[in-house]
This record gives C-alpha cells, sequence and structure tokens, in this order.
C-alpha cells in the first residue's frame, strides 16, 4: 500500500481537470467511500476549481497540477483534462510515482499516444485509459456469452451513438431559477485540442466496445460531414469496418440527435446480443440455458419483470421529488465500476485494467476513420509513423468551417484552451 495519509484501507485520490467529467470522478470516489478519499484538484480555471472543492470539500486545490503530483498522500491520479494536455501529465504524473488513470482518448494523435506507451513502459501496470462502459453489465454479458461459446463465431455488428451538440435553455418553474443552454467546451471540435470531433471524442467509446468485442480490424471505410454544428471537425460520420474473424462491423453517430442514445447488437452465428439488453436464439433451449447462466453471472439490478421495473422506477421517481431525496442522493456514477476495478488491481497487485497499448487501439481505429473519410477509400490497418495522418489532422486536411450552413457562427481560431 502507498503512502496515503489514511488507513491500510484507503487510497488518496488526485483529479487533475475540473471540467465536464471531473464530477463523474467524483461521484465514483464518494461512492467508493470506504476505499478511496478525494483529497485534491487542480484546475486552471479558478471558478471551476472553487466550485469543484466547494461541492465536494476537496481539503486540497491548486492552479498548478505539479503540486498535486508532489502530494504524498495521493495514491493516483485521474487526468480530465482536454486530450491535447495527457501526454504532459500522464508522462509527469508516473514519473511521480503515481498510479495513473487517463480519460480517453488515450491523446490527441496517434503519435503522442506512443510517446505515452513509451514511457509507460517504464512503469508497467500503472497507467489505465478510462473506458468505463466496458463494465456496463450489458457489455459483460456479451463478453461472457461470446467467452462461453453461447453466441458462436460473431458474423456482424452494430454500434451508434448519438448525442446533442448543446441542450437549449429552459423556462424557469415558480420558485426556481431557470436553466441556462447546455454547451460544449470551447476546445470541443477542434483538431489541435481534441483531435476531432464526434468520431474522438463521443463515438470512440463505441470504437473501444466494438475493439473489445470483435478484437482487431484489418480495414476500415468511412464517410464524415460537418451537416449543422459550428465546429471546425466532423459532427456525424458512419463507418464499417472488416475483422481478422472475418466480422464486418458498423459504427455511427452523430452530435446533431434531438434525444442522446447509444446502442449495440453483436451477432453470432448461435444468437445475438443486444444493448439494450436482450438475448436472442432461434433455439429456444439454447436462450434459455444461456440467458439463465448469463444472469447467474451479471444479474439485473432488480430482480422483478420488465413492467414491474418501469412500475417501481415511476413510483421512485415521483416519491423523490417529493421528498428531495433526487437531489441529496446523485445518480450513480458509470465510472464507479471502473474505479472498483482499479482498486482491486492495486490491491490484488496486478496491472491496471485497459492499459496504454489496449486503449491505442481505439485511436488507431479513429485515425484510420479520419483517414478514410478523407481520402475516400479505404484503409488497412494497423497504422504505423508511415501514415499521413499519424501525428493528426489539421483543417488543412478537413475544414468544417466550409461546410457549415450559412448563419452559424464558428469559434475563433486562435481562442485560448483551459483545463
Amino acid at each position: 500500500m502507498l503512502g496515503s495519509q489514511f488507513s491500510n484501507n484507503h487510497f488518496g485520490v488526485g483529479i487533475i481537470g475540473a471540467g465536464t467529467i471531473f464530477e463523474q470522478h467524483a461521484l465514483a470516489c464518494e461512492q467508493l467511500v470506504d476505499r478511496a478519499r478525494l483529497l485534491g484538484v487542480a484546475e486552471v480555471d479558478d471558478a471551476k476549481l472553487r466550485m469543484a472543492t466547494a461541492k465536494h470539500f476537496i481539503p486540497f486545490d491548486c492552479h498548478d497540477y505539479r503540486e498535486l503530483l508532489e502530494r504524498k498522500g495521493i495514491d493516483i491520479v485521474t487526468v480530465c483534462t482536454p486530450p491535447v494536455f495527457h501526454e504532459k501529465i500522464v508522462v509527469e504524473a508516473l514519473e511521480a510515482g503515481k498510479y495513473v488513470l487517463c480519460e480517453k482518448p488515450l491523446a490527441h494523435t496517434l503519435g503522442s499516444a506512443d510517446r505515452i506507451i513509451e514511457v509507460a513502459r517504464r512503469f508497467p501496470g500503472k497507467l489505465s485509459i478510462v473506458y468505463q462502459f466496458r463494465y456496463l453489465p450489458e457489455v459483460q454479458r456479451a463478453i461472457w456469452l461470446r467467452d462461453n461459446g453461447r453466441l458462436g463465431p460473431l458474423l456482424l455488428g452494430r454500434f451508434s451513438r448519438y448525442a446533442c451538440f448543446q441542450k437549449p435553455a429552459k423556462k424557469s418553474k415558480p420558485g426556481k431559477k431557470p436553466k441556462p443552454v447546455k454547451k460544449r467546451a470551447d476546445w470541443w471540435g477542434r483538431w489541435e485540442v481534441a483531435g476531432g470531433g464526434e468520431v474522438m471524442t463521443q463515438l470512440i467509446h463505441e470504437i473501444d466496445l466494438m475493439y473489445h468485442i470483435f478484437g482487431h480490424p484489418v480495414s476500415v471505410m468511412s464517410v464524415m460531414d460537418t451537416l449543422k454544428e459550428p465546429i471546425e471537425s466532423e459532427d456525424t460520420c458512419a463507418t464499417t469496418l472488416r475483422f481478422e474473424s472475418g466480422a464486418i462491423v458498423c459504427c455511427y453517430g452523430t452530435m446533431n440527435a434531438h434525444r442522446s442514445s447509444n446502442g449495440f447488437d453483436v451477432f453470432g452465428k448461435l444468437g445475438t446480443v443486444h444493448y439494450p439488453w436482450s438475448l436472442e436464439c432461434m433455439d429456444q433451449k439454447r436462450q434459455k440455458d444461456a440467458l439463465r447462466d448469463v444472469l447467474a453471472v451479471y444479474p439485473p439490478a432488480v430482480n422483478l419483470p420488465p413492467k414491474l421495473n418501469l412500475i417501481k422506477l415511476a413510483v421512485r421517481k415521483i416519491t423523490s421529488r417529493l421528498q428531495g431525496e433526487a437531489r441529496a442522493k446523485p445518480k450513480p456514477s458509470e465510472h464507479t465500476p471502473y474505479f472498483a476495478a482499479v482498486l482491486d488491481a492495486i490491491e490484488a497487485g496486478r496491472p491496471l485494467p485497459i492499459g496504454p497499448e489496449e486503449a491505442r487501439a481505439s485511436l488507431e481505429i479513429c485515425t484510420g476513420i479520419y483517414a478514410s473519410a478523407l481520402t475516400g477509400a479505404p484503409i488497412s490497418l494497423p497504422l504505423d509513423k508511415t501514415n499521413e495522418y499519424y501525428n493528426g489532422i489539421t483543417t488543412r486536411d478537413y475544414d468544417g468551417r466550409k461546410r457549415l450552413q450559412a448563419g452559424n457562427s464558428v469559434l475563433p481560431a486562435g481562442k485560448s484552451v483551459e483545463t
């Protein structure tokens, strides 16, 4: 156990970056309070820093992340900055002797990711990339069914993510303040900072799950465009990949949805599995046996028929509104199971889950998607340093501004970026 100021049952955690995703990391620490304590936060924006420390009662805060790295009581550092800053911070955190959890993607370019990996090899097992959706019960069931031969050889897949670039303001209710427009950060969709738009920052979750379930792809064909949003990169993409196994997988997403959602379908020779959750098989006995066995390993949250679940959820929502419990008890973070797996690994002396080499795969697929869309041709995988887009894409390669509808505003090219 490292030198945390708490008992041997606790790890000290520090978060670098107090933007949108910070909240999920902070909630995960609170929901694992018997194992981890959030001791510090670093953020260059003073207003965000004050808000974070006040809401979560964090004992140490600073503007310079290096001060956080010097704290002996902090065992685990999570990096929640824009992707362009990942390389520098991750390397310094590893060299400071910390366990490091880096938000996806590993870096904003494949070249930057490879430099991180080179350093991480000197600190084996101490760097993990946050792909929290791998720990969804539906995903874990899909992996179990695949590994236990219940799906047969995988044939076809479909993965999708639909998101909203921003949400409009809401009118105020009696006695309450109106909700302002919910906007993306000003760096979102900028090639030099995020490495891309919808693919790199949203669809990359499905790309990781696709790799997690189907393995290594060998080719990719993609189309993308900026159909609506005022960003320099893409807001919509559709991609088809061929895998080493011969499986064909489609992956697509957009930032132009009016309701956020995501899902997948995995088709095997013997059965199919889906998110939202279902397991299908024409052999009813095989389906019944497989469903019984997988739910014994990864059971549903509530052991009630679906209709009763919906009724219970409705009653709970009404009760929460009446009693004010919705504010007192925030929704569990999807990061919590991932954090628990990290703590399990540290305590057992194992490498952290989802290491940098594994996380490179999704970034490589993203780069292949961009390369295919920009050249209009299929791209063979894997990629190496000889690929034209290995070190990133610029507005000269893809100028989304020229594709925008007349009247849309765009970000000034030189606007500063904050963590």
